[in-house]
């Protein structure tokens, strides 16, 4: 038997192509909507963040349990009085102004004594005036030897062996009592003198060689752990005294100084976990420690007790922060239902965000969804 095929018009083909069509976008759209996801990629601004505190350090017998407290840190402590004594030479120089330069030979050819009395003058052919060191009296007939010194220290050269005349004699006289030098005569000479940065940079020297020697003490008496601890020295000068005053004539001299040295070691690796919660602790709720700057810790001894054996020193350190993962500001309900432009718009409105990425599944999602289970975010 024979089936006629009904045959419809072209009008409602077209009208079930279009709703097929329709369908499918609602359906497509369902799905995106029902199970659609947002990633948020956030690049966060590091910002410098720093801290001063205070951490304590307490020396502890190798059979004691580890502290409790964790801001402790162990180490060693010891207070030692040195005592030192150094030499050292003096820089310092002056010209000679009446020290003898050499002997001349005093004659008198008459039949009497000539007493010459100290600082006598005695002149050479050039005109240069010497003068007698001590009072003499030249012999009738006789000679004697005497030690000069020039009249005129500063401009005075070396004379060659030469006939000296005795102005303060008559000109009859002049010409049977004389002086002469069978060998030159030196000029004057210059001498070692202690200055005054001579005496401080001595009793520098003395401070550094007294807290080396204690430094070199306490170190034999550490262990192969506690001999790579980090060290802080506070040196206190109990007594000092040079053997020598700014200006003395001499070629050294000594200084004496006694020394209390206080020297506390620590286990810097466990004081870096100290200033690492330190600082964190010290950062918004926002905010996440992630680095520290170890070139910039300095340590500073602020106490020491030697009889509790504890000592606090002052730490000062600088490090990094960045977006804390769980902050108040990743909330993806805030974004539920934005444009990838509306959600980098509020990203970027925050000062620690650096760059903002959005990426939507599927990609033909215009909007986030609008559950907010389904957005999540990574920082980096």
């Amino acid at each position: 038997m024979a089936t006629n095929a009904v045959r419809l018009p072209k009008g409602y083909r077209y009208v079930a192509v279009v709703f097929l069509l329709a369908c499918l976008s609602l359906l497509g759209l369902v799905v995106s909507r029902t199970f659609g996801q947002a990633e948020i990629i956030l690049t966060a601004k590091s910002t410098r963040t720093s801290g001063r505190f205070v951490v304590t350090v307490r020396e502890q017998p190798p059979s004691a349990p580890a502290a409790a407290d964790l801001t402790v840190v162990p180490g060693r402590i010891t207070v030692q009085t040195i005592a030192k004594t150094l030499s050292f030479p003096a820089t310092g120089t002056s010209r000679r102004t009446s020290d003898k330069i050499g002997r001349l030979t005093l004659l008198n050819t008459t039949s009497r004594p000539q007493p010459l009395v100290a600082s006598t003058r005695l002149m050479a052919p050039s005109g240069v005036l010497l003068r007698l060191k001590d009072r003499v009296v030249v012999p009738a007939h006789g000679q004697i030897d005497a030690e000069v010194y020039p009249d005129d220290p500063a401009s005075f050269t070396a004379l060659p062996p030469s006939r000296f005349t005795i102005p303060g004699l008559s000109a009859a006289l002049q010409g049977v009592i004389y002086a002469s030098s069978t060998t030159p005569l030196g000029a004057s000479a210059e001498v070692a003198v202690v200055t005054e940065a001579d005496v401080v940079q001595a009793v520098e020297a003395v401070v550094r060689a007294a807290r080396q020697s204690a430094l070199q003490q306490f170190d034999a008496a550490l262990n192969d752990r506690e001999i790579r601890y980090s060290k802080l020295v506070h040196h206190e000068v109990i007594r000092s005294q040079a053997q020598a005053q700014p200006g003395e004539t001499r070629e050294e001299f000594t200084v004496s100084a006694e020394v209390k040295v206080a020297i506390v070691a620590f286990d810097e690796t466990r004081l870096a976990g100290v200033v690492r919660t330190e600082l964190a602790q010290r950062l918004p709720f926002t905010h996440r420690l992630q680095s520290v700057n170890e070139e910039s810790l300095s340590y500073q001894l602020e106490r020491y007790d030697p009889e509790r054996k504890e000592a606090n020193v002052n730490v000062y350190a600088e490090g990094k922060s960045t977006l804390h993962p769980s902050s108040p500001l990743l909330d993806p309900a805030v974004v539920a239902g934005l444009t990838r432009e509306q959600i980098a718009a509020h990203f970027s409105r925050y000062g620690e965000i650096a760059a903002v990425e959005v990426h939507f599944f599927p990609e033909s999602l215009r909007r986030a969804p609008r559950s907010a289970s389904r957005i999540t975010f990574t920082v980096k």
